[in-house]
């Protein structure tokens, strides 16, 4: 009888972990999933105002400083692509790679990507991070990170101000942290703060808005062993604390 019940015990495990495995697999496709469509919009929507900005303009010195600033935008796509198929060819969340990342680096290719993404508001970044300051984390999803934290900025700027965002680094015994800050319309986090990262949840009236860029994110954090914290205030912006493990 015994052996009889460690045999049993023993297949439902291996249910249990199969169903465990299975269900994670299906969490890192949906993410990937998300994940490609969002950056991938953020890329076209750059590429399809330069296009329209080049078609409509006559001078031939501004016309090749855009076509430039499209071949970098080409280039910068190339790039998250060959990242993302990294991901797609892995089985199992754990086996998601990471690298030491220079945040600078990440930065400077984001702000490349965002700068294109609405001409009428160009974000100003104020950059206060140390030339070498790094973390460990996935290529694909730190520029995601960055790329949904900035274009954000832009999407939930203050009507009455032009959009600022500000980066600033540190370590601490545990962690390294990442300190995002926007000046934009703020959310409301008495009444938003438990579903903030819920999937499809929207605290604007903006029909930009589809409610995934934050619980991606958060996803892409957590994902290699970090988290995120949040601070907001209706008017006067949000800052975003992104705990990266050492």
């Amino acid at each position: 009888m015994e052996v009889a019940n460690v045999s049993t015990n023993y297949s439902q495990l291996k249910q249990d972990k199969a169903c465990s495995d299975t269900e994670n697999l299906n969490k890192l496709l949906l993410n990937l999933f998300y994940t490609v469509s969002h950056n991938l919009n953020t890329y076209a929507a750059n590429i399809t105002m330069l296009l329209d900005v080049i078609d409509l303009d006559v001078d031939k010195n501004e016309n090749q400083m855009y076509l430039d600033l499209m071949g970098t935008v080409s280039n910068d796509l190339k790039k998250t692509l060959d990242d993302l198929s990294q991901i797609v060819s892995i089985n199992k969340p754990s086996a998601i790679n990471n690298e030491t990342l220079l945040l600078n680096q990440y930065l400077e290719k984001v702000e490349n990507i965002v700068n294109g993404y609405s001409h009428e508001k160009k974000l100003e970044f104020v950059n206060s991070i140390p030339q070498n300051a790094s973390v460990v984390h996935n290529p694909a999803y730190l520029e995601s990170i960055l790329l949904n934290f900035c274009t954000n900025a832009v999407k939930y700027a203050h009507p009455n101000r032009f959009p600022v965002i500000h980066f600033e680094f540190m370590e601490v015994a545990h962690a390294k942290i990442l300190t995002i800050k926007d000046n934009g319309q703020g959310i409301d986090l008495e009444r938003f703060g438990n579903s903030l990262f819920g999937l499809n949840q929207t605290f604007h009236q903006n029909k930009n808005a589809n409610g995934i860029g934050l619980y991606l994110t958060k996803y892409q954090i957590e994902a290699l062993n970090g988290s995120v914290e949040v601070e907001s205030s209706v008017g006067e912006g949000t800052t975003f604390k992104i705990y990266f493990a050492k």
